[in-house]
C-alpha cells in the first residue's frame, strides 16, 4: 500500500500558486510522488491543501524536505507549511 502526504500550507495568491503547482507536476511525478487531491480553504481563501500517494518513501522525504524547494516555495509565497506523511493500517 501507498504511504501518502497531506500537505497544507499558506500562499500568498491561490490561484498563482495553483498555476505553479500544476507546473511542477513532473518534477514530484520523478520523485515517486504522484497528486491525488487539492483543496482550497474555503475559510481561507489563500490556504492550500494537497493530497499525494508516495511510492518511495525516502525519495518523497528528499524531495519536500530538499533546499531548492524550500527556496522555490519561499520565493513564491508559501508559509506555514504542514506536511504530515500517513500509512494505511
Amino acid at each position: 500500500m501507498a504511504t501518502h502526504v497531506l500537505w497544507q500550507a499558506d500562499v500568498a495568491d491561490f490561484d498563482a500558486w495553483l498555476t505553479v503547482f500544476r507546473q511542477d507536476k513532473r518534477n514530484r511525478q520523478a520523485s515517486g510522488i504522484t497528486d491525488m487531491n487539492v483543496w482550497s480553504d474555503p475559510d481561507r481563501k489563500n490556504h492550500a491543501v494537497a493530497l499525494f500517494a508516495i511510492t518511495d518513501l525516502e525519495k518523497a522525504r528528499a524531495f519536500f524536505g530538499s533546499e531548492e524547494l524550500a527556496m522555490h516555495l519561499e520565493r513564491d509565497g508559501v508559509t506555514n507549511i504542514s506536511i504530515k506523511m500517513l500509512t494505511p493500517v
